[in-house]
C-alpha cells in the first residue's frame, strides 16, 4: 500500500538484543546526532523513525510468539498524519491551480500536471527509500532474519 505496509520479520536472536540494539540508537537527547532514530522502545514492541530525515515514515514492530518462532515481529510501516495531508493539501492546490490555467487556455497547466505526479513519485520512492534503509539495519542486526510482507 502507499500510506501502510505490514511485514513479518523473523529473528533468531533473542528480543532482548535486538530492541536493546534498536534502544542504543534512539536520539534521547538533543545533542544525539550520530543516532538512528527517534521514538521509543518498550520491552515488547517498538515506535521509531528515522532521526535524519524529518518525513521519514514511522517503523512500529510488535513482538508476537509464534508456536515455532518465538522471537518474531509485527512490522508496520506508516506515514505520519501530516505528511499524508501535507502531500494531499499539495497535490490539490497544484490541480486547482491547473484547472485555472486550463480554462485560461495558458498551457501552464501541463507543468503543473506533471509537477503533481513527480510529487507523488517522490513521494512513492522517499517511502521505499525509507524501507530499505530499515530493513538493512535490521539485516546488520540479525544476519540470519527473514522479512516477509503480509499480503491482504
Amino acid at each position: 500500500m502507499f500510506f501502510k505496509s505490514k511485514y513479518i520479520v523473523e529473528f533468531s536472536k533473542p528480543k532482548e538484543e535486538i530492541l536493546n540494539d534498536i534502544d542504543k540508537n534512539l536520539s534521547k537527547k538533543f545533542f544525539d546526532w550520530n543516532k538512528f532514530f527517534v521514538g521509543r522502545v518498550s520491552e515488547n514492541s517498538f515506535d521509531i523513525k528515522f532521526n535524519y530525515d524529518k518525513i521519514s515514515p514511522y517503523f512500529k514492530g510488535k513482538f508476537v510468539a509464534k508456536d515455532d518462532k518465538p522471537e518474531t515481529i509485527e512490522l508496520t510501516v506508516y506515514n505520519g498524519v501530516l505528511s499524508i495531508f501535507g502531500n494531499i493539501l499539495g497535490i490539490i492546490i497544484m490541480l486547482m491551480f491547473a484547472i485555472v490555467f486550463f480554462q485560461q487556455e495558458n498551457y501552464l497547466w501541463i507543468a503543473l500536471i506533471f509537477i503533481s505526479i513527480l510529487i507523488v513519485l517522490f513521494e512513492h520512492v522517499r517511502i521505499n527509500n525509507a524501507k530499505d534503509n530499515f530493513f538493512e539495519y535490521l539485516k546488520k542486526l540479525d544476519t540470519f532474519s527473514k522479512i516477509v510482507p503480509v499480503k491482504k
